[in-house]
């Protein structure tokens, strides 16, 4: 019977299969072993619980724009073992943001390579913080 109606609507079938695959692709790919995902409301949360720093790893242009309050800027272009402003907070609870959250993947990932062991990614970046109106900043002269 299930044989029956596979063969009957194989067109859907295919599509589904798809497009399942492709989901499980997708999740699968936007985790980085080692990192949490942290959304924009549980964030002050975690800032709380100890030494934190939010580093935002856009390029310094789109920083002067906006930025999460108190986050530091650090590009993902210059994170590596030669950044000593960097290193000195490996010891802390490390919140990643960027614009959309996918320079914040590539950022976790060279990070736990430099031995960051307490890494967080903003789920959305710097898009799903203004999302929830939350403050922003800028450092760009008018």
């Amino acid at each position: 019977m299930f044989v029956d109606f596979i063969n009957q609507n194989i067109l859907w079938f295919i599509a589904w299969a798809v497009l399942f695959n492709l989901l499980v692709f997708s999740y699968i790919r936007g985790s980085v072993s080692g990192a949490n995902q942290v959304s924009a409301l549980e964030m002050p949360a975690l800032q709380r619980s100890g030494k934190s720093i939010i580093i935002d790893v856009n390029k310094a242009e789109h920083y002067a724009v906006s930025h999460i309050p108190q986050a530091i800027n650090i590009p993902l272009e210059d994170i590596g073992n030669d950044n000593s402003a960097l290193l000195k907070h490996k010891d802390k609870t490390v919140i990643l943001a960027c614009q959309s959250g996918s320079r914040s993947q590539n950022a976790a990932k060279k990070l736990i390579a430099l031995g960051f062991s307490n890494i967080n990614i903003l789920r959305g970046g710097l898009m799903a913080w203004t999302k929830e109106n939350l403050p922003i900043e800028s450092t760009k002269n008018n």
